[in-house]
């Protein structure tokens, strides 16, 4: 039986919870081998492992598809891994990787998107019967400060593993003005076209100039059958020409919803940590680690903030330059967004430096002089 039989539409995304000693947060960046490991939860960063234990493992198998509709990469994230009590619970300064998800799955400014989510729950962990390491004991009676920027307050204590796919959908327009246009004019905007879904004369003139790209995501999940399919069939079509692209899509769905196809494939694929929780050293009854809370996470997460903004930009520039260059037969226009392309990855590659300067401070004056220089020095994209 189909491990996406039951079917949650619309939307029914994963809220991540909250509770005053264990938080919840988006697996970005996280191992199995970080259970224990220390975690600041004003900071939102990861410090050093100060307990250890035992592994418990626990089955949970589950799968779950989700229709996220058109929407901006910040309403994606908050929706997809925001706090049942408000708030953004990506890791501070989780880079690139924290961001571009979200900026592939979402509409900009010159696009828009259908996306769809498939989620398999395999297993979870959990540490137990903890006791303290060579180094956390040695930070027992330690000043506040040094506890926090050691072992922070609170630690790794579950995570729960599976996969994650997406499947996107987008219509890239060549200027602002012309998506404007047909965001006014077209009022239902799903994406997932079919062979049988005839275009109207206002669908066509509206887009004759923008292109369509269907796009897979994952976090783990990745199928030898699903790899095959994206590297055979074409992904990226002119408008007055979608034959080819929804004949992918055909496949791509007949693979995904098929008993024999993903839901037989995902048991042996490859898997990701989805999401972690946190617990207090407190509530884990380890006293000695427990020091008084210091606010210091306001000004870093504005820093964060900051980069957040520009990664997404430039990531979506990528997306739609990879649709334009995709189809441009004329090999000047094509070298010259080739160039654009090029310009957008140094400076996502800039924005990570700085990401990665700030993970591995806590002094707010250093982050925000590498988060400044790294801005100062982002390439101007125009238009394109």
């Amino acid at each position: 039986m189909s491990l996406f039989r039951n079917l949650c539409l619309p939307l029914c995304g994963l809220m991540l919870a909250s509770t005053l000693d264990a938080t919840e947060y988006a697996g970005y960046q996280i191992q199995p081998d970080h259970l224990g490991v220390g975690f600041d939860s004003d900071m939102a960063t990861m410090r050093q492992a100060c307990l250890q234990g035992d592994w418990i493992e626990t089955g949970n198998v589950r799968g779950e598809l989700n229709y996220l509709s058109s929407q901006t990469a910040e309403a994606f994230i908050e929706q997809t891994y925001g706090k049942v009590k408000g708030g953004i619970n990506l890791i501070l300064f989780a880079g690139s990787v924290s961001t571009s998800l979200s900026s592939r799955v979402t509409e900009n400014r010159r696009s828009a998107s259908s996306s769809i989510r498939l989620i398999y729950d395999a297993r979870d962990l959990s540490l137990e019967n903890r006791t303290l390491t060579p180094l956390g004991q040695s930070m027992v009676g330690a000043d506040p400060m040094t506890i926090l920027s050691t072992c922070g307050d609170a630690f790794i204590h579950h995570i729960k593993l599976g996969s994650e796919i997406y499947v996107t959908t987008r219509l890239h327009f060549r200027s602002v003005e012309e998506y404007q246009k047909w965001v006014t004019k077209i009022k239902v905007r799903f994406l997932f076209y079919s062979k049988t879904k005839t275009k109207t004369k206002e669908w066509l003139k509206l887009t004759e100039n923008a292109v369509y790209s269907i796009d897979v995501n994952t976090q783990g999940g990745m199928t030898p059958r699903l790899q095959e399919l994206l590297d055979q069939n074409p992904r990226y079509c002119q408008t007055d020409a979608m034959t080819d692209c929804e004949t992918t899509l055909e496949k791509l769905f007949d693979y995904l919803f098929s008993p024999s196809g993903y839901a037989q494939d995902i048991e042996s694929a490859p898997k990701t940590v989805l999401s972690m929780n946190t617990q207090t050293y407190q509530a884990s009854a380890h006293f000695g680690l427990v020091a008084d809370p210091l606010d210091r996470g306001a000004p870093f997460t504005f820093e964060n903030e900051r980069l957040s903004v520009r990664f997404v930009s430039n990531q979506q520039s990528i997306a739609t330059l990879d649709a334009f260059i995709a189809v441009e037969t004329d090999d000047s226009q094509r070298e010259a967004y080739e160039n654009t392309r090029a310009k957008a990855v140094e400076n996502i590659q800039w924005l990570d430096e700085a990401a990665e300067d700030c993970r591995q401070t806590t002094l707010l004056a250093f982050c925000r002089q590498q988060v400044d220089a790294a801005l100062a020095r982002q390439h101007n994209l125009n238009e394109f």
